[in-house]
């Protein structure tokens, strides 16, 4: 049997949290070779690395024995090697196998350059695959996207195995109890933020970690505020200004003040994103951008979501669903750049969806139910009980988000950016006053069919986004950019 050699190799101009393994399997001699190129501020020891925050004892690193990692690892078991991914779906692996080398990364532009291939320009369909983790699941979404030579493997909510010359995927082990009623989900929900609030804290962690939420006035963020506390978490960042024309400012400072957390808040500007070229190379699409707006505590930060609780926690949800990842979140990137790891509060136990839609529709629940489309009681218990009184939050249910139907860059840097990529691929750049006329006839027509044409159940609508130039090439020219500028240091 041939021996597992493991290298870390520093790079301390790749963002903060970026890796890049390269298995080299065993060919003829009785040694095979695993080869770790990792940005500054990943944890390395001698059987594993890891960027992340697991319920566990830090220095065991046993983070490959947990459903609740949030971030993602490398562990050496004798000869195995456990790839590990975050426990949600919003953060991801990718794999390539490439001649006699087997490569596994966090990190989409680093792969592509230690692998030496590249996304394909004439392949239109990019971010129409990557949206089916949300639109199918964690579990059936497409997992291969094309390359100019191999296509790439994506992987969510699951590690990867390699033993003995092949690598596969494999589920996490279920650690997350069965929850027989309100008390014991509420119990998890506690023990797990204790948990990971003990690990991030570790002392001999070689990377200081603090956290933040995000808040708002909606039920989801502030359930997950009130759970971070238990985790230690004193911070919280909410957006003042909404997206849409009337329904009011959704800013949680007053939740934030209630529950003793210091609040920054933000307004959602465009001039304000913070690495927009990393937010568009999560999937070609802007949603995740008003999370650039945060302060992250540096150098790294832990940070608590409130996604995915429509699902969760909505009282109107009756049936078994796929877990769907939140592709309006994904930051992957953007996250290993500013030394983020995301927790989505309502994805812990995921795996029990079904115990907890049943607790959400039990008769104990029902004075926290209040009948309307917005009800989320398991959610509005974990409040009130909290000390906020019923009518402080979710009266109506409001946005922040960043997602347009005209796909563009926002930013002078990225638009400047996506304008030479048109340029040297030959295509049209239209000008500022084509970009401002599409966007306002796109926003108009897309408001125009929610408010009246989806209700008509009107199938065809008129959509001017979809042809608008340049959009099919948007998570090509995101990835290749940051490919240049982190991994070919241009």
């Amino acid at each position: 049997m041939s021996v597992m050699n493991l290298e870390f190799q520093l790079k301390e101009t790749w963002p903060k949290l970026a890796w890049v393994a390269v298995l080299e399997p065993e060919q003829e001699q009785e040694q095979e070779r695993l080869v770790v190129q990792h940005g500054p501020l990943v944890e390395v020891r001698q059987d594993w690395t890891v960027e992340g925050v697991w319920d566990g004892d830090f220095e065991s690193g046993d983070f490959d024995q947990t459903d609740a990692i949030f971030g993602t690892g490398i562990r050496r078991r004798g000869n195995d090697v456990v790839f590990v991914g975050s426990s949600t779906g919003i953060d991801r692996l990718w794999y390539v196998q490439k001649a006699s080398k087997i490569f596994v990364s966090n990190t989409l532009p680093g792969l592509l350059e230690l692998s030496g291939l590249a996304l394909r320009h004439d392949y239109a369909f990019y971010t129409e695959d990557l949206v089916t983790v949300q639109k199918i699941g964690v579990f059936n979404h497409i997992n291969t996207i094309p390359t100019d030579s191999e296509p790439l493997q994506i992987v969510y909510f699951k590690n990867l195995l390699y033993r003995e010359g092949r690598i596969e995927k494999i589920e996490k082990p279920e650690i997350a109890p069965h929850f027989s009623d309100f008390a014991a989900y509420e119990d998890y929900l506690k023990t797990l933020a204790l948990k990971l609030g003990t690990n991030a804290r570790d002392p001999g962690r070689s990377f200081p970690i603090e956290m933040l939420v995000g808040l708002s006035s909606g039920y989801d963020s502030i359930a997950t505020a009130i759970v971070s506390r238990y985790a230690g978490c004193t911070k919280a960042a909410s957006i003042i200004n909404p997206s849409s024309f009337w329904r009011g400012s959704d800013s949680g400072k007053h939740i934030a003040d209630h529950l003793g957390m210091t609040c920054q808040l933000h307004r959602h500007v465009k001039k304000n994103y913070r690495h927009e070229i990393a937010l568009w190379a999560g999937a070609g699409i802007p949603g995740s951008r008003n999370f650039s707006l945060f302060d992250y505590p540096k150098p790294l930060c832990l940070f608590f979501s409130g996604g995915y609780g429509d699902v969760m926690w909505d009282l109107k949800i009756k049936r078994k669903i796929e877990p769907r990842g939140g592709i309006n979140e994904l930051l992957c990137e953007f996250r290993l750049i500013e030394g983020v790891f995301v927790s989505v509060v309502p994805w812990w136990g995921i795996r029990r969806s079904e115990d907890v839609r049943r607790i959400t529709s039990s008769e104990e629940m029902l004075p926290w139910m209040i009948g309307n489309d917005y009800d989320r009681p398991i959610a509005r218990r974990i409040i009130e009980e909290a000390g906020i009184l019923r009518g402080a939050f979710a009266t109506r249910k409001k946005n922040t988000s960043s997602t347009r139907p005209l796909r563009w860059p926002s930013g002078a840097e990225a638009r400047n950016s996506f304008a030479r990529h048109l340029i040297l691929k030959g295509m049209p750049v239209p000008g500022p006053f084509k970009i401002k006329m599409y966007a306002l006839l796109s926003m108009l027509s897309n408001l125009t069919y929610q408010n009246i044409g989806k209700p008509l159940k009107v199938k065809k609508w008129w959509k001017p986004w979809l042809s608008f130039p340049g959009r099919t090439q948007l998570f090509v020219w995101a990835n290749h950019e940051l490919r240049d500028r982190y991994y070919r240091g241009k």
